[in-house]
């Protein structure tokens, strides 16, 4: 595929941080030119790297002592000819080199450019830049482990078995269409057409359903804490975060406005929803944070239904369930340790403030 790009630009990949190496890429059709006027050591050949100095050439002062590696022509990450800077990682140093070539005629390159050059001069799939990009931004292990997948998955191949399935429903109703009257055209079958669509539905299903979990899993699985004002939401949510994320006190109705923090539990990333609690209310503010938690418990996969001992089940409860239905739905009882009688053994018991679970 011919270059697109008649600009070349830079960034430092590595991260503006003070480390002890940096790296500062250039890819474009001036890289060479570029590095040629601020770089004192030998301009190597593809796949090379030489040793030298940053010199500004305006004053001549040396700015740094550098590897440059060199990826010359279109057998690249970029599809274009790229320089790889390797200095010193102070920030002082690292954005006066930056500095340097963008005043040599770069320019900053945008958010995720590198990839999407990669992309568009075909050295990359669509995929492959996606999973560079979760894997870049994964906070789990599993998180990342999904990302390397995507690598070498198979999508591609999936969805061009779908295209043919439906490419062979959409020939054997035209074909039937266009050309009913001729009798060396097979008639269609309409059980055998329904079949056919059947797989294709069921086979979208499946995809779609292992799409909608691999996103759960890497955004994070929306875990919604529901009750009653005053159950000791807020309280729970603290309690696993191990932080005071959330306000909490006496007063029924503190939280006005969904709270929510990502919690990792063996790898797995949730995001915990603390809500306002539900209840019938004439303040305008704290209806609006209902709302929302009514919102919150219809996307969330798992809702956990906080209530007190002395609790008993109302229409807002009943209101819970019924938004639950086809969720993970778990409930629990909160300051358990006023609780005066068995319960059954599916209900989880806790004292959030006393910081316990059993």
């Amino acid at each position: 595929m011919k270059n697109i790009y008649n600009d070349t630009i830079t960034a430092i990949s590595s991260g503006n941080i003070n480390q002890a190496i940096s790296i500062i890429r250039i890819s474009g059709p001036e890289a060479i030119e570029i590095i040629k006027k601020i770089y004192t050591g030998k301009i190597g050949q593809d796949k090379t790297i030489t040793y030298g100095y940053i010199v500004d050439p305006k004053t001549k002062k040396i700015i740094d002592e550098v590897l440059v590696n060199f990826h010359i022509g279109n057998k690249n990450y970029t599809g274009e000819d790229t320089i790889e800077i390797n200095a010193h990682g102070g920030i002082i140093v690292t954005n006066k080199i930056l500095n340097l070539i963008i005043a040599n005629g770069a320019r900053i390159a945008n958010r995720g450019e590198f990839s999407r050059r990669a992309f568009l001069n075909g050295k990359i799939t669509l995929e492959k830049a996606e999973a560079i990009n979760s894997l870049i931004h994964a906070k789990t292990n599993i998180q990342a482990e999904i990302a390397i997948k995507q690598f070498n998955n198979k999508d591609n191949e999936i969805i061009e078995k779908l295209e043919e399935q439906l490419l062979t429903i959409i020939s054997i109703i035209e074909i039937n269409i266009d050309y009913s009257d001729y009798n060396d055209i097979e008639q269609m079958d309409k059980n055998k057409l329904l079949k056919l669509i059947s797989n294709l539905k069921n086979n979208i299903e499946i995809i779609i359903k292992k799409s909608e979990n691999a996103t759960d899993v890497y955004n994070g699985i929306k875990v919604a804490i529901v009750g009653q004002p005053n159950t000791g939401k807020s309280s729970l949510l603290n309690l696993l975060l191990e932080k005071e994320k959330a306000i909490v006190t006496d007063v029924a109705g503190t939280t006005r406005d969904v709270v929510e923090d990502d919690y990792e539990l063996n790898g797995i990333l949730f995001r915990i929803i603390d809500t306002a609690g539900i209840r019938k209310t004439k303040d305008l503010v704290e209806s609006i944070g209902i709302e929302r938690s009514i919102k919150a418990i219809e996307e969330a996969k798992i809702v956990v239904h906080l209530t007190s001992p002395l609790h008993t089940e109302n229409e807002e409860d009943k209101l819970i369930k019924k938004l639950s239905k086809n969720k993970i739905y778990i409930p629990v009882i909160n300051k358990s340790d006023l609780l005066e009688k068995k319960v059954s053994k599916d209900i989880v018991l806790t004292s959030a403030k006393n910081k316990y679970t059993w």
